[in-house]
């Protein structure tokens, strides 16, 4: 490889660590190229070269997460467990709970270059472990008319929906709970009433 490759990367992966910290300190709605060069003592012209403009940058990050989110859910699906979609659920729970900004701009299609191939596989790939999941208890059951198995639909439903609702306080003051830990847990609990639920239908 030579020095101008490295050099290259070495700046690239500058931008994104410093574009990571920005995410996290600032959001999604307030990070600019500008102040990501800055953090990476680039120039101002750097983000662009690499990525063209914020989206395409903000969709590199996105893909990352989804890529992170696959690999903690395929590694939990691996694992024995009792209630191996309760274990899914808490897995996305905790993921999302414990990088909230990075959770935020992954469901945040309009800030991204949504059709980016990249980004769609690795989407492609995170709702397939729960889908697979949902597969092992269910069989799959009724397909929404692009193929995704319904059930598989309520079940992200319900994990995204809980970690939006703990994040922004609601669970928490809906159900009196002490913490967000007391109420990440509450979460969790749900996931397990509903896998008991399904794996006992019939």
């Amino acid at each position: 490889m030579s020095d101008t490759t490295t050099t290259s990367g070495s700046v690239r992966e500058s931008l994104l660590e410093a574009a990571r910290i920005e995410l996290i300190e600032h959001g999604r709605a307030s990070i600019s190229l500008r102040a990501v060069a800055r953090r990476a003592e680039v120039s101002h012209a750097s983000p662009k070269y690499f990525f063209r403009d914020k989206a395409g940058m903000l969709t590199v990050l996105a893909t990352e997460g989804f890529r992170a989110l696959t690999s903690a859910l395929r590694a939990v699906r691996q694992a024995a467990t009792p209630q191996p979609l309760a274990a899914v659920g808490h897995t996305y729970i905790d993921f999302g709970l414990q990088n909230a900004a990075l959770f935020d701009l992954m469901f945040s299609p309009g800030d991204l270059h949504a059709d980016d191939p990249e980004l769609l596989q690795a989407q492609h790939d995170a709702i397939g472990e729960l889908t697979s999941a949902v597969a092992e208890i269910t069989g799959g059951g009724p397909l929404t008319p692009r193929g995704t198995p319904q059930m598989s639909l309520i079940s992200w439903a319900l994990a995204h929906g809980l970690v939006v609702l703990a994040r922004d306080g609601a669970l928490q003051a809906a159900t009196g709970a002490a913490s967000p830990d007391a109420t990440a847990q509450i979460a969790k609990d749900l996931t397990e009433v509903f896998d008991a639920r399904i794996t006992t239908s019939d």
